[in-house]
């Protein structure tokens, strides 16, 4: 287990006034925390550590950055943990222990989901309705139009994807993706606003039927409402989040600000964009593409654990397909398959390997255990459904291959590497190549389906 450094503990007390520091390690998504418990004049302090990320990664702000909106957002009223201290030195920021469950899927009551959603509208419109010009944040200043931030952002990713590029050539739908963004800026008058980025479910707490903190704020920036609008509907995809657009109408009323589709629209594939490249996209070859579901160096999370992982990373390929749809205004045929193979004659033992670990779940005590499990149960529902169909849809994404290369390449990952190439060098176009992703991922969705449950359902939210 990871411990704190004696120079951190020293810290703490340091900026507490306090004594006695005990840590535990806290799981919290990429990055490290602690629970840490200080005793200050006999009264007991419930904090938490956060060690930042590596310097100058990707989009990630420093924590003394972080510390900014957290101390500029308290002084609004919107729930956030009081800063305790930061330190950039250390790479760490101490701050009040959250009281509450973060929502990685909704709530089991019904009134409590909405509740929590509405109040957590309460939130982003707080920091929305106050200009970014009016807020204590010295880093991020000089404040200018939204258009110009944006600018600024795009700036930054289009160094990520360039870097890749000169490691191994990204994507044609990497390629216009940029190139949409950087052309389609949109024309925002209003004054620009702090913008959480990566904001909704996922990255809030709430305890009984109220939010109890905003975290997360290593992504801020200033720019367009709409881009947290559209973060929103992200993360509401991925973990529920109930009447989206009624949630809109009151975002609309408390803010005074109003949602525009087209912007939103434009921000999703920005969102797309902010994570890279390759996020998204389909394999096909490449050298040195990390493939998800095994663990990224052999390391089994929590996400691949219960594969949780696998099952986002379907659905984050079609998210961007869908994004890239809507802002370039590709027709794509229904996603829904309807014809597919029989089952084989041995489906039925998938079918006992899933009863069997059904009953073994609920007695398997260790966590992480039961997590392994869980992941066992979703890939063994895959592969039920790959035994039945990946002969066809093979055979399927064959001919696709072949009608955008002209000719039939030996094998479908020799086609994959070849049409990749080709989209490259301009000799295929820009929509038939779209299409040929869509169609492939829509067989891939499909075979993923019973592992999916819910998700597979899922898809961008309404806005209106």
């Amino acid at each position: 287990m990871q411990d704190l450094s004696e120079a951190v503990i020293t810290w703490i007390g340091k900026v507490t006034g306090g004594r006695d520091v005990k840590a535990e390690l806290a799981s919290t998504g990429g990055r490290t925390g602690f629970r840490v418990d200080v005793t200050k004049e006999g009264q007991a302090l419930a904090l938490f550590l956060q060690q930042g990320r590596e310097a100058g990664l990707g989009s990630f702000s420093p924590l003394t950055r972080e510390a900014e909106v957290f101390r500029a957002l308290e002084k609004l009223g919107v729930k956030v943990a009081h800063v305790w201290g930061v330190d950039g030195d250390l790479n760490v920021i101490l701050t009040d222990r959250l009281d509450g469950i973060t929502w990685f899927q909704e709530p089991a009551d019904k009134d409590a989901q909405v509740k929590i959603a509405q109040d957590f509208i309460v939130q982003i419109a707080r920091w929305h309705s106050t200009p970014a010009s009016e807020l204590d944040l010295p880093s991020f200043k000089p404040v200018r139009t939204a258009a110009e931030h944006q600018g600024e952002q795009l700036k930054g990713i289009r160094k990520l994807f360039e870097d890749e590029d000169a490691k191994n050539p990204i994507d044609l739908l990497a390629r216009i993706t940029l190139e949409h963004l950087e052309r389609k800026v949109p024309a925002y008058d209003g004054p620009a606003v702090l913008c959480q980025g990566d904001t909704g479910p996922g990255n809030f707490l709430y305890k009984g039927d109220q939010v109890s903190g905003v975290v997360d704020w290593e992504l801020a920036h200033l720019g367009d409402p709409m881009d947290d609008i559209a973060w929103l509907s992200w993360r509401s995809t991925q973990h529920g989040f109930p009447d989206f657009p009624a949630r809109m109408r009151e975002y609309e009323r408390l803010s005074g600000i109003k949602v525009a589709p087209e912007r939103v629209y434009y921000y999703r594939v920005n969102a797309c964009a902010r994570l890279g490249p390759w996020f998204g996209l389909a394999d096909m070859g490449e050298h040195g593409r990390y493939r998800p579901g095994a663990g990224q160096d052999g390391q089994i999370n929590d996400r691949v654990a219960d594969g949780s992982q696998m099952l986002m990373s379907m659905l984050h390929r079609r998210m961007r397909l869908e994004a890239l749809a809507d802002v370039l205004g590709f027709p794509v045929p229904s996603r829904f398959i309807t014809e597919e193979d029989a089952l084989r004659e041995h489906a039925h033992l998938y079918d006992n390997v899933l009863q069997q670990l059904q009953i073994m779940v609920p007695m398997i005590a260790d966590r992480k255990a039961s997590a392994l499990a869980k992941g066992v149960a979703r890939q063994v529902k895959y592969l039920k459904e790959i035994d039945r169909n990946a002969y066809r849809f093979e055979r399927l994404e064959a001919e696709d291959l072949a009608r955008n290369l002209g000719s039939t390449p030996s094998s479908v990952a020799e086609g994959r590497l070849a049409l990749s190439k080709a989209a490259r060098e301009g000799k295929v176009s820009v929509e038939a190549y779209f299409l040929y992703h869509w169609n492939r991922m829509a067989r891939d969705d499909h075979m993923m389906r019973e592992a999916s449950g819910r998700m597979y359902q899922r898809s961008w939210p309404k806005l209106v």
